[in-house]
């Protein structure tokens, strides 16, 4: 149940964008560990839509609206249907979003139907490939009118010096250990030759392409993505943090899904290098790694951040 507070809160959003509907019921959903979701189903026949309420700045919210109409008519993404970066009445920045049916691709691994989880992996490679067709000028992050401002890191080796800079994080130190954390220093620089070749790609990256931000559906019998959510962290640089964050779960020795991805990645034009699988891992520990840097972070994410960091110490050592 939501406050009387929040209940106004919610009219008041909506009505921005639809004066005359009532509500009928507004569920929080679950997943986002950040920003606020909230499904609105209405009174009359109109379709149900979702609030979504930034903790973020005006510019987060116009940047993920921009990418979200940018890729529409190529990648399935939620339609934007009103904006208000800027907020009403001290509400904060949101946005109100189509609701697309579906389930996360994390709930469909959970049913074991492995012929619905290879077609929908399928689908998510050919999304991903397309997703890499968006081309920015150079590398860095974007702006909330989609320009591309300052590298998150000057000059060459990129990677390395920004999983260096996350280290330095006083709430990751309390977190990892000071041995932890050189031996995460020192497995980077490792691969730094390797990761030099990423250093100049300006591809649109979605920057949390896993599991809970992937929907699901069957359509004719078939199992592909219905929608690619939260694009907020999303800038120009190296599809291979996407592919990374993708295959961030799968098991090394008993891989589910990742030929069925790979395969259509690459048939549908996307690229990967050699000892692109332990390569991906390496780039991936920069998200891994970043998650460590903020202030709140509930427990059990922490542990499982810990035990996916620790697997890709152990599988790509030099």
């Amino acid at each position: 149940m939501f406050s009387s507070a929040r209940q106004k809160l919610i009219r008041d959003c909506i009505s921005t964008a639809f004066p005359d509907a009532t509500i009928a019921s507004a569920q929080l959903l679950t997943g986002g560990l950040i920003n606020t979701n909230i499904k609105i189903e209405f009174s009359s026949h109109r379709a149900p839509v979702v609030l979504r309420l930034y903790q973020g700045d005006a510019a987060v919210c116009l940047k993920e609206c921009a990418i979200l109409d940018l890729v529409h008519a190529t990648i399935p993404v939620p339609a934007v249907i009103h904006v208000e970066p800027y907020g009403i009445d001290n509400s904060g920045p949101f946005c109100i979003l189509e609701f697309v049916n579906g389930k996360t691709f994390q709930q469909l691994k959970r049913t074991n139907d492995l012929p619905a989880i290879n077609q929908a992996a399928a689908c998510v490679g050919e999304i991903l490939a397309r997703i890499g067709r968006y081309q920015f000028s150079k590398p860095g992050r974007l702006e909330n009118d989609l320009t591309v401002g300052d590298p998150y890191v000057e000059g060459a080796d990129v990677v390395p010096r920004l999983l260096d800079l996350f280290l330095q994080s006083e709430h990751l130190q309390r977190r990892l250990d000071s041995s932890f954390q050189r031996k995460l220093h020192d497995l980077i620089w490792s691969w730094a030759t390797q990761l030099q070749t990423l250093d100049r790609d300006h591809a649109l990256v979605h920057s949390d392409f896993g599991n809970r931000n992937i929907l699901v559906h069957c359509v004719n019998g078939r199992w592909q993505v219905a929608a690619v959510l939260d694009w907020e962290f999303a800038f120009s640089g190296p599809p291979l943090l996407d592919v990374g964050h993708f295959l961030r779960y799968e098991s090394r020795d008993t891989p589910l899904r990742e030929q069925h991805f790979s395969r259509a990645y690459v048939e549908s034009g996307g690229s990967l290098p050699d000892d692109w699988r332990r390569l991906a891992q390496v780039v991936d520990l920069t998200g891994l790694v970043e998650c460590l840097t903020r202030e709140r972070l509930p427990d059990d994410v922490t542990s499982e951040i810990l035990q996916l960091i620790t697997a890709t110490l152990e599988h790509c050592r030099l």
